[in-house]
């Protein structure tokens, strides 16, 4: 929230300048500090327990409510139950909103008759970004701060994850967003700052590899998504969530790792548990007992470190680590996206002006860095 607050601040006066120049009208520096400073605080505000893992392990089988804006057969996730969360439950506070925060009244206060409109913030908080061409400019210009090549989210985590476990990284923010403006071509970066685009990139790269992607971390994740499906299921029973939004709002970390610890105790454990009631079987309690000790059942015993571009992924090389066998064999594929894998989508998402006022191609401009980096690992049980 307090990054996207500090680049509305710093983007203001060329997004003024933006509009003025097509003819719109320009919305007070309050209303886009706080719109985008809300969509900040809000962003992540659907994700379910253990957060993308949840994603992956339960939402993917729930269909995405429809919406004529996307194309039809997404699946469900976390960004679309913030998105109902948001203009379902959280409506009136936002409406309600009257300044952005900050010492100067006339500059920080909404003007007469501004408010933010809460499908502003669902719009800018969805993944894939949405083509809604009723939207006002300004909030299409200022999307890709939340899904774009680099958003307010991973500036963010990445700087506060690399402190918190001692991982040592240098990234210049201030030099990105003093470089960053918008212009006729919407967000785009000055030449200068594409050194300083390349190293927060190349930093994310790296946490991701040293921490995300760490062995024992993806050791863990091996016994979590045995047992994860069905414990969601006794606690919040076969319901998608976009149709129970009220229980899932209570479904977080605490609620599930609370009924976990109770579990491995013995409590609410049954041979034969149902959706909805609480109880799972002995099986799923001992999982979680290994899990809440920090001792997962699998140990790494072969890795492949591997970059690759858009369709490309190197199968020969991954099939050197032999084939999984179910309970024994395990082969974890852990993958990042190094940067946007489509030239297109990159230069969409972020425009780059030369020295000179040229139109550069930034997917060109941040070739040395891979579209995808891989860690593939061979696990074996060891209980």
């Amino acid at each position: 929230m307090h990054e996207a607050g500090l680049w509305a601040r710093s983007l203001y006066p060329s997004l003024r300048s933006a509009l003025t120049a097509r003819g719109e009208p320009s919305p007070s520096e309050g209303l886009v500090v706080e719109t985008l400073r809300v969509a900040g605080l809000l962003h992540d505000v659907g994700h379910g327990p253990f957060a993308h893992f949840f994603d992956d392990n339960v939402l993917g089988a729930f269909a995405a409510p429809p919406d004529p804006r996307r194309p039809a057969g997404k699946r469900l996730t976390h960004e679309d139950l913030s998105q109902l969360i948001i203009e379902r439950e959280l409506g009136e506070v936002i409406r309600g909103l009257r300044r952005a925060p900050g010492a100067v009244a006339e500059r920080d206060g909404f003007g007469g008759g501004e408010s933010i409109d809460p499908r502003w913030v669902s719009f800018l908080v969805s993944k894939p970004a949405l083509a809604d061409p009723a939207m006002p400019v300004w909030i299409g210009w200022l999307q890709p701060l939340l899904s774009g090549v680099f958003t307010v989210d991973n500036l963010d985590y990445v700087r506060r994850d690399a402190w918190m476990t001692g991982v040592a990284i240098d990234i210049d923010v201030e030099r990105l967003r003093r470089y960053a403006f918008v212009g006729e071509r919407g967000l785009t970066l000055y030449e200068p700052g594409l050194a300083a685009l390349e190293m927060f990139l190349t930093s994310r790269l790296f946490l991701y590899q040293q921490v995300y992607f760490h062995r024992t971390v993806r050791a863990i994740d091996l016994d979590l998504a045995e047992v994860f499906r069905p414990s969601v299921q006794a606690i919040f029973g076969e319901a998608s969530p976009a149709d129970a939004l009220d229980a899932y709002l209570d479904l977080d970390e605490y609620a599930l790792l609370h009924r976990a610890a109770r579990w491995t105790r013995g409590d609410s454990v049954a041979a034969a548990a149902a959706p909805g009631d609480g109880r799972v079987t002995p099986a799923v309690a001992d999982v979680w007992r290994a899990i809440l000790l920090r001792r997962p059942r699998w140990r790494s015993e072969a890795e492949l470190r591997l970059e690759y571009e858009a369709g490309a992924r190197p199968d020969d090389e991954i099939a050197t680590l032999g084939p999984a066998v179910p309970g024994q064999v395990a082969i974890d594929l852990a993958i990042v996206d190094a940067r946007p894998a489509d030239a297109t989508a990159t230069d969409s998402l972020l425009a780059v002006e030369g020295r000179d006022g040229s139109s550069l191609s930034l997917a060109r401009s941040l070739g040395r860095l891979p579209a995808y980096a891989l860690i593939a690992r061979r696990y074996r049980r060891i209980v």
